[in-house]
């Protein structure tokens, strides 16, 4: 591992292209995957935040960049391409596993070495994620809760619930044997989760039993966004988690609108982390 007195010698080496406003930087581990980030001249903290199916990652940036300066934030907005493996495919990443991509894990390693690069610790880090982004980050919450400090999930269209009567995706019965570790309730009962939708993302999204998508269980928490990610909630509630539902007035399925609101939460997170 490189010490952090190297990273400050490539700091001073390196291309101004890779601070503030970076382009988009391969994964070393794995350069079919990358990240633009906002690099702040002083870093408190790593946020990621998750793209959703059109894989907009320097949108979210771009809307978050003023977060990231006013509070020293580190922002990381991974890029996971479409049709990997299958050319027609758009949601590999959603689900944490395609083939053999662990995009959990692809996480993890992009941010150890983002840590090494700029000198940061990403032991934990806030998450988020509009619309398949928060598809992916609450299933990345299930298994790497620990290394959270805080979870925003926007408008996730395939919920997991914490059901050990279904498999994976739709629910936990066989999860521990696909990820290699069991869900860690302590740690997602202490992580501070917001859950947003807007008050018109209502579309039926029922999931049809001849989709590639579909698995028993698959419509089980509702037809709708807002319904599902209530079920989500009603659930955290159940297990003592502390969640917040907050449904946003005159905002479909969009993220814009939402934007303040996430904002707002991981302010809150950092004031709460001292």
């Amino acid at each position: 591992m490189r010490t952090k007195a190297v990273a400050e010698r490539s700091r001073k080496n390196a291309s101004p292209f890779l601070y503030r406003r970076t382009s988009f930087i391969a994964y070393g581990g794995d350069p079919r995957f990358s990240t633009c980030l906002f690099v702040p001249a002083a870093i408190r903290q790593i946020c990621v935040y998750v793209h959703g199916t059109y894989r907009d990652a320097a949108f979210y940036r771009d809307q978050l960049t003023d977060f990231a300066i006013r509070n020293q934030v580190l922002l990381v907005c991974p890029l996971f391409p479409a049709g990997l493996i299958e050319p027609w495919d758009v949601d590999n990443y959603k689900l944490l596993r395609f083939h053999e991509i662990r995009y959990d894990l692809v996480l993890l390693g992009m941010l150890e070495e983002i840590s090494q690069r700029y000198a940061v610790s990403a032991d934990r880090f806030m998450l988020g994620g509009f619309s398949g982004g928060a598809q992916f980050a609450h299933r990345f919450a299930y298994f790497h809760a620990e290394r959270l400090s805080a979870l925003s999930l926007a408008a996730p269209g395939r919920v997991t619930l914490l059901n050990d009567r279904l498999d994976w995706w739709s629910g936990l019965r066989d999860a521990e044997r696909l990820f290699g570790r069991a869900i860690d309730i302590p740690a997602l009962r202490a992580l501070p989760i917001q859950l947003l939708v807007g008050a018109n993302d209502d579309d039926d999204i029922t999931i049809a039993e001849d989709d590639p998508g579909w698995t028993p269980g698959a419509n089980q928490a509702g037809a709708t966004r807002r319904e599902r990610l209530d079920s989500l909630y009603r659930q955290y509630q159940r297990i003592g988690c502390d969640a917040n539902l907050e449904v946003i007035a005159n905002c479909g399925h969009e993220w814009t609108p939402l934007r303040e609101a996430t904002i707002r939460f991981f302010e809150a997170s950092l004031l709460a982390a001292g």
